[in-house]
């Protein structure tokens, strides 16, 4: 067993090594800077979710959930409509079924795209959140948001360890760095 964690550790480190020194356009530590096409596709998308959900709780007749699997799935695809998270994606996906952005290179371009308005987004808000915030909760927010960047770093690097390096590792780390982003930013933006 401990030859095998030796492995793992080593390639955790070999992973996020080959990550650091990808060229220019691959799986970077950070994102890109923000186009305003996408900045502008991602406000769209969340702007439609609030218009949803208005409209939803303005709603006076509410339908019963059908009970079983297929009644949950009916409510989730009618949720899904007023939902911020639903426009996780909304740059990424139609970005990779555009021509090159099913490959490997086209995929991390892709989600670097996305990343980077959701990462400027987190920082708008965090920064919101700190500004006048009363010190106890000003410092919670800080080692919160600490304690996450380790648990986004750490849960990103999996797929290079579970695919041991292999070409999917960029995909598969620029989409969780854009999901997990794009999760805590709408976390913070609508928690209370």
């Amino acid at each position: 067993m401990p030859g095998y964690i030796a492995r793992r550790s080593g390639l955790l480190f070999a992973v996020i090594a080959t990550i650091a020194v990808m060229e220019p356009g691959l799986a970077t530590a950070d994102p890109q800077p923000v186009a305003p096409a996408d900045r502008a596709a991602v406000e769209a998308c969340l702007a439609l979710v609030t218009a949803n959900a208005e409209k939803a709780a303005q709603a006076s007749a509410t339908e019963d959930e059908r009970p079983g699997p297929e009644g949950r799935l009916a409510a989730a695809g009618k949720e899904a409509a007023s939902r911020h998270d639903s426009c996780i994606g909304a740059v990424a996906i139609r970005c990779q079924r555009e021509p090159g952005g099913a490959t490997t290179h086209g995929m991390i371009a892709c989600n670097e795209r996305e990343w980077a308005v959701w990462d400027e987004r987190l920082n708008r808000v965090y920064k919101e959140a700190l500004d006048g915030a009363e010190p106890r909760l000003a410092a919670s927010l800080r080692k919160t948001q600490r304690n996450w960047l380790a648990w986004r770093e750490g849960r990103c690097a999996l797929p290079g360890i579970v695919n041991e390096g292999g070409s999917i590792v960029g995909p598969l780390f620029t989409g969780c760095m854009l999901e997990t982003t794009a999760r805590q930013a709408l976390w913070l933006e609508h928690s209370e």
